[in-house]
């Protein structure tokens, strides 16, 4: 191993010249003008000429300086941040295709608009909580955007006292004084639970009802509304409660009672539930949608490739969150606050897995 002299660090570190950083006095020094009149030339005030503006500018580009965004924030009250706050673990939530693509949808008109992401995830309630005192409170952030809706939310009560400006993806259980933006998906659950009645079946399971998320009570209610309308009896034997987007569909396919006799279609709350299902069903002997129909949520791409195609609904992820975006944007920006929902369109895609030969 070759070693370096003490001669030779210091010929190194004398050849190492630390970049000054500019600041709005150096742009304004050599504009021979006041910092204010930059920073006005910055927000573009339509109280510099035209001619000044361009002359400033030009001299910003050439010094390379660039506005300190704290610094701004404190003058302008907002810091044109916004953050999206995941109910899991980051980890856990990226395996999942419906937080990537919710996320981009709201990037992308976030990008649209100059504001910049702060990106975060909490493990339980008590830690959510705890995090969202201290982005309302630190003035890190302009607003929040929340993944998720819980029954009985404590976090969303806390916001709603706070007035801080945020939106829920996802409908709450209380909508009172409340940003929010969902699919109807006690509509589209009902449709998807008609679609499978009509095809014969009047033994249908319920797989992923998590009482602790809203989603899945709304899609239950859709599910029971199709039942009872068409005169078929509600098994709670074939209602299975599970953790929604965490659990094992596979793990969870053993708690029901024997397939094709108890039950001849499945409805997995969510898409990853129902491929889990799928390899259950498989396992046993058992063919799709002959012997068992099965369908789910999100239709994820995976849902065209497994074996049979996966009937699912698309719930247009993309969409919420870049609506998501711009109700919280105009909660920001509006003089007059109001408190607006959004219902985002559904679409029950039906493929192989629910339609018999």
């Amino acid at each position: 191993m070759r070693k370096v002299g003490k001669s030779s660090l210091e010929s190194a570190t004398r050849e190492v010249k630390v970049k000054k950083i500019t600041t709005i006095n150096d742009v304004a020094r050599e504009a021979g003008v006041a910092a204010s009149t930059v920073s006005r030339v910055l927000a573009d005030s339509p109280r510099i000429s035209s001619e000044t503006k361009e002359r400033i500018n030009k001299i910003i580009q050439e010094l390379d300086y660039h506005p300190n965004i704290l610094a701004r924030s404190l003058a302008s009250k907002t810091t044109n941040i916004v953050a999206i706050l995941i109910p899991e673990l980051t980890e856990k939530a990226f395996r999942h295709p419906f937080f990537p693509e919710i996320i981009r949808g709201i990037t992308a008109m976030a990008h649209k608009y100059c504001y910049n992401i702060l990106l975060t995830s909490v493990s339980d309630v008590k830690e959510e909580k705890k995090y969202i005192k201290e982005l309302i409170n630190g003035g890190i952030v302009s607003g929040l955007i929340l993944l998720a809706s819980r029954t009985k939310d404590p976090c969303i009560a806390e916001l709603r006292k706070s007035k801080f400006p945020f939106v829920v993806v996802g409908r709450p259980q209380i909508e009172d004084d409340v940003n929010w933006v969902d699919n109807n998906n006690m509509s589209i659950a009902y449709d998807l639970t008609m679609h499978l009645i009509e095809q014969g079946h009047k033994k249908i399971a319920f797989v992923g009802l998590t009482p602790e998320f809203v989603v899945t009570m709304d899609r239950y209610e859709g599910y029971k509304r199709a039942l009872q309308e068409s005169g078929i009896e509600i098994e709670p034997d074939l209602v299975l409660n599970g953790k929604y987007i965490d659990d094992a569909g596979f793990e969870l396919a053993k708690q029901l009672p024997a397939p094709r006799l108890a039950y001849t279609a499945v409805i997995a709350c969510d898409d990853l539930l129902a491929f889990g299902i799928m390899k259950y069903l498989n396992e046993k002997g058992l063919k799709i949608p002959d012997d068992v129909a099965i369908a789910g949520f999100n239709n994820f791409p995976l849902c065209e490739y497994v074996t049979p195609t996966l009937t699912s609904v698309k719930v247009n992820e993309f969409d919420l969150g870049s609506k998501a975006f711009q109700i919280l944007y105009s909660n920001i920006e509006g003089n007059v606050k109001s408190f607006n929902r959004s219902i985002i369109p559904a679409e029950l895609i039906i493929r192989k897995s629910t339609q018999k030969q």
